[in-house]
């Protein structure tokens, strides 16, 4: 897997950018990721002023290996997050947190794989479904909504006799 690094040391005060690429290859380190495939540029920004250190993550592109939870009909999902964090120096192995990450004195560059991995799975919504009017414009799979529907447990709303005696008793 590429290891998308950015540069923290020896930087002047100011904006420092950085752009990577993001591809399938990327996810293939992460067995149990949902997302396998899509396309992303990820874009990153280091403010130095003085000795605070601010990194911005922004991420955008499509998730191509999503199935539709109506029609299970691979679908395209486009995602756009940013993420703020605060750069901190520790001598000492500290764990970072969602909104500061700690980094040794002497370390020069900064790993964001993971990051950039929690980003995107993150992005990734609960419900995945086309929306309606692609629903109507014939994008999910009609046949497999008509399997659906016909191997659909039916409901009964009688109510057992057993519950009416009970019903009875108020």
């Amino acid at each position: 897997m590429p290891t998308n690094c950015i540069r923290i040391a020896g930087l002047n005060d100011g904006e420092h950018r950085q752009a990577f690429e993001i591809k399938d290859k990327f996810f293939k380190a992460y067995e149990d990721s949902e997302v396998k495939a899509g396309k992303f540029i990820v874009n990153t920004l280091v403010v130095l002023r003085g000795l605070d250190r601010k990194l911005t993550i922004n991420i955008e592109g499509i998730i191509t290996n999503l199935l539709c939870d109506y029609c299970t009909k691979r679908l395209e999902w486009a995602i756009s997050t940013t993420l703020n964090f605060v750069i901190k120096e520790s001598k000492n192995e500290t764990k970072s947190t969602d909104e500061m990450i700690y980094v040794f004195p002497n370390q020069h560059q900064l790993d964001i794989n993971q990051l950039i991995f929690e980003m995107i799975n993150l992005s990734v919504p609960n419900k995945r479904t086309h929306n309606k009017s692609e629903q109507k414009n014939g994008k999910c799979d009609k046949k497999m909504l008509q399997l659906m529907q016909e191997y659909a447990i039916k409901t009964n709303n009688e109510t057992d006799p057993r519950w009416e005696a009970l019903n009875k008793l108020k």
